[in-house]
């Protein structure tokens, strides 16, 4: 096997990666926020390389990626969005799926090292990957080709559409309930809707320019609706991308708050020795752990401002209490009502 190192790891592959919370905080000078973070007990995650987010350069510090976390069972719902557990991807050699879904096939064939794994729809995080002295071995690296990638956007619209048709379909079904009048609606409709199901195409149209949206759930007959519902989707899936790119600096990436966006360390290569396979975790938990990070960076950034903005015989109790006045005044302000 011809031995691969790369100074950046390559979009499309799985890693494993682990938050570095005392590198973030490091910068800051700040002892309290190394604590915490020193308290902290990062876990390993096993995650998919999407997307780099600007040029790689060699010696950069890091290198700035948008990645979706695999997970080891079916997604959680979420009644709120109208996302339902079967919302998701197995990866092979995983076969399992509520709906018969084709999983994905990492390649080559055979060293994905995990029987049990699925990609959740609409998870996805944008991280720092620390960059390595000796570079990255990818020689035993596994990554999903163009025809799998192309299939995963393929089951994501497919999530996607259904979600936004269930969200459609609950508020129709809350309007009819909260206004008097809608039932009135519903009922003089009808006679079209009749005359709609034997017009075909042409009497859907004109139903569809009575201003009322999707009155009933029809499966069968309302085809127009679904074509229409499948451009937009296309369309936003265009746009979603040329926002992406419009929003990048190629050479710096997008304009984020780098601070507060986790700082990891990754393993591409080996993958089962980094990270057993009974040992992987939830993506949840490594949201609660980015989110925790997080406000440890926030709050050392308001004592540094502090401590920045305090006459030199200020005391630390002193320091402290201004720290609280200007988060207590960030809280007033953030309150306040606008004065238009």
């Amino acid at each position: 096997m011809t031995t691969r190192i790369v100074y950046s790891p390559s979009p499309g592959s799985y890693a494993v990666i682990r938050l570095n919370p005392v590198e973030m905080v490091r910068p800051f000078n700040d002892s309290e926020a190394l604590n915490q973070a020193q308290a902290m007990q990062p876990q390993s995650y096993l995650v998919y390389l999407h997307w780099e987010l600007a040029l790689p350069f060699p010696d950069q510090p890091w290198y700035k990626f948008d990645i979706r976390p695999i997970a080891t069972s079916l997604r959680p719902e979420d009644k709120a969005r109208c996302i339902s557990s079967d919302m998701c991807i197995p990866i092979y050699p995983n076969t399992k799926h509520p709906n018969g879904r084709e999983p994905l096939r990492p390649q080559p064939e055979g060293l994905f090292p995990y029987d049990n794994c699925y990609h959740w729809f609409d998870m996805k995080a944008r991280v720092r990957i620390r960059a390595r002295p000796e570079e990255f071995d990818e020689t035993s690296a596994v990554a999903l080709d163009f025809l799998s990638q192309e299939q995963m956007l393929e089951y994501w619209d497919e999530d996607g559409l259904r979600m936004g048709k269930n969200q459609r379909k609950r508020e129709a079904e809350a309007a009819l309930q909260c206004s008097p009048d809608a039932l009135t609606d519903v009922v003089d409709v009808l006679p079209k809707l009749t005359a709609s199901v034997d017009g075909g195409v042409d009497g859907l149209s004109r139903i569809r320019d009575t201003g009322l949206q999707n009155p009933l759930d029809l499966e069968d007959a309302d085809g127009l609706s679904m074509c229409s519902d499948c451009t937009t989707a296309s369309e936003e899936r265009s746009m979603c991308s040329l926002d992406d790119l419009a929003a990048m600096n190629i050479f710096s990436g997008p304009n984020d708050d780098v601070d507060v966006m986790p700082l990891v360390d990754l393993w591409i290569s080996e993958l089962a020795e980094h990270l057993k396979p009974e040992d992987i975790p939830s993506p949840l938990e490594m949201y609660a752990e980015f989110d925790h990070i997080a406000n440890i960076v926030r709050q050392a950034r308001v004592r540094s401002y502090a401590a920045l903005m305090a006459p030199a015989h200020l005391s630390n109790e002193d320091t402290d209490s201004m720290t609280d006045d200007i988060a207590s005044e960030k809280t007033k302000l953030i309150l306040a009502p606008r004065i238009s």
